[in-house]
């Protein structure tokens, strides 16, 4: 579990590097992800926790490199969620998006 919890700050310390609006929205779903998790067997456990290494290892590099953050799943990512996890990519994805009512002329907060 130490590991786990390593990676959880880990992403937190990525997240840091975010706009504030794909910030706080990061941390809240990384937040719920890892209390939905909680009580997952041993088998769901280094499943999620592979993914978000993944994830974390991705945005690590994005950063480094100077890059935008994000970018299109694989096919067989895709492929292999389910229909409600493919609704919340999509209400996240809208999220991140879509200007938020508080936001500057430059988008800021």
């Amino acid at each position: 579990m130490n590991s786990a919890i390593r990676l959880y700050r880990r992403i937190l310390r990525l997240h840091k590097n975010l706009p504030l609006t794909s910030k706080a929205l990061g941390d809240q779903y990384l937040k719920d992800e890892f209390r939905r998790h909680k009580n997952a067997t041993t088998d769901q456990i280094a499943e999620f926790i592979q993914e978000w290494k993944i994830y974390a290892d991705m945005l690590e590099r994005q950063q480094q490199q100077g890059k935008d953050f994000g970018g299109n799943l694989p096919e067989n990512y895709l492929s292999k969620i389910s229909e409600d996890q493919l609704y919340q990519l999509h209400a996240l994805h809208q999220e991140i998006t879509s200007p938020s009512e508080d936001s500057d002329v430059n988008g800021k907060n």
